[in-house]
């Protein structure tokens, strides 16, 4: 089935996350991306856990591409590498800034070599800016966002999310930059420059900065509940935890019969979300002890469900296995990989859903498993020359 990136070819020269998972996110639709790696692998095939020796996280953010392994800091190596981009409608980089000019493979050298060339460079703070030279990684970006100040527990430390929630942010960023360039590009046939980075990514998700920017008082760490709805957040029930969201004044006077508190309706320290939030130190014990009343969250959950009131029971990681919804969602599937006996390995589908052009997650390669067939098929060298070039160690 023909795709929405078909005949879109990506030289992808990312490394750890962020990068690597925005062209990733074109192979699931169709992109031929062509991973160059130096010799030994990304940073990423080396980061644990493991499945005999081949890095999950890698097989995940490697997937639907093809490997190759060119020593760029070899002059033969640096100049295959600027023939295959010859051959390129994409460039994707994620070196410090000023790393990528140093080498002779900046935007505007790549626009001599192919002047309709798309290029997005995804890096920790951008390419401008005084902190645009700093070493980083997505722990770097959350802290400096403003992101840690607000998670966390009334009087405690800031605390960082779970996941990487920067890179992740930064490589669908990247993924809409590149997919909009090249809907330009088959406009205008113009090429252009994108420039991604993590930073800029949280800030832009935060919707505290609109509140603290223009004279609210600033978020504050307020755990598992939320400064200016309520309720809103995670409650603890007999059995475990469950979530109740009410982000409105009809959810919550819903709630109220529930809880058979309906002279709360009408409370002024409860009617409106603004006085609820105020007094939730208040409110959540009640709620808690409403919950005790209950044998288990199941029963709750069903109980709101029943009156339309947002919620859900607290999923672990190994719940995702068995969700009936996001097994119906494809959302849990099966990866393809040829490195570990199994040939497989679960993981996460594609979130985005079309109706005639689906995604669809693709083999993840071994390191170097296409060299040669890229160098043959994509650059023409003939089997002599591709020899010579492992004889100089320019090859993995």
């Amino acid at each position: 089935m023909a795709n929405i990136f078909d005949g879109v070819v990506v030289v992808d020269l990312t490394n750890n996350l962020a990068g690597p998972n925005a062209t990733s996110l074109l192979t699931d639709f169709g992109a031929q991306v062509i991973k160059v790696e130096k010799p030994g692998g990304d940073d990423n095939r080396k980061w644990p856990p493991f499945i005999e020796g081949a890095s999950v996280t890698a097989m995940y953010v490697n997937r639907g591409k093809k490997s190759l392994v060119l020593d760029i800091t070899k002059p033969e190596g640096m100049e295959t590498l600027k023939e295959l981009i010859k051959k390129a409608d994409v460039v994707v980089e994620s070196f410090r800034p000023g790393i990528m000019k140093k080498l002779g493979l900046g935007y505007e050298d790549l626009a001599k070599i192919k002047p309709d060339i798309i290029m997005c460079s995804i890096s920790g703070f951008g390419q401008t800016g005084p902190k645009s030279q700093k070493p980083g990684y997505d722990l770097i970006a959350q802290a400096l966002s403003g992101f840690t100040s607000v998670n966390g527990f009334k009087g405690g430390p800031p605390i960082k999310a779970a996941t990487a929630i920067g890179d992740w942010t930064a490589s669908i960023n990247g993924f809409a930059a590149i997919s909009a360039a090249l809907y330009h590009h088959a406009k205008t046939g113009e090429g252009q420059y994108i420039d991604v980075s993590l930073l800029d990514g949280l800030v832009a998700i935060n919707e505290y900065t609109e509140t603290t920017f223009n004279g609210f008082p600033g978020a504050r760490r307020i755990g598992n509940h939320q400064a200016y709805l309520c309720p809103y957040g995670i409650f603890q029930g007999k059995d475990g935890e469950i979530v109740i969201a009410t982000a409105n004044d009809k959810l919550w006077q819903k709630l109220c019969v529930l809880l058979k508190k309906e002279e709360f309706i009408t409370d002024p320290e409860y009617a409106t979300n603004g006085k609820r939030a105020q007094n939730q130190a208040k409110l959540i014990p009640i709620i808690e002890s409403w919950l005790q009343e209950y044998n288990s969250v199941a029963e709750v959950v069903a109980l709101l469900d029943s009156n339309g009131i947002p919620c859900c029971k607290v999923n672990n990681m190994e719940d995702l296995l068995t969700d009936e919804h996001l097994l119906a969602r494809e959302m849990i599937v099966e990866l393809e990989a040829p490195a570990i006996s199994a040939g497989k390995v679960k993981s996460r589908g594609v979130a985005i859903k079309f109706s005639k052009t689906p995604g669809k997650v693709k083999t993840t390669p071994m390191l170097s498993q296409h060299t040669e067939e890229i160098l043959k098929n994509i650059m023409g060298y003939d089997d002599k020359k591709i020899a010579e070039m492992k004889a100089k160690g320019i090859l993995g």
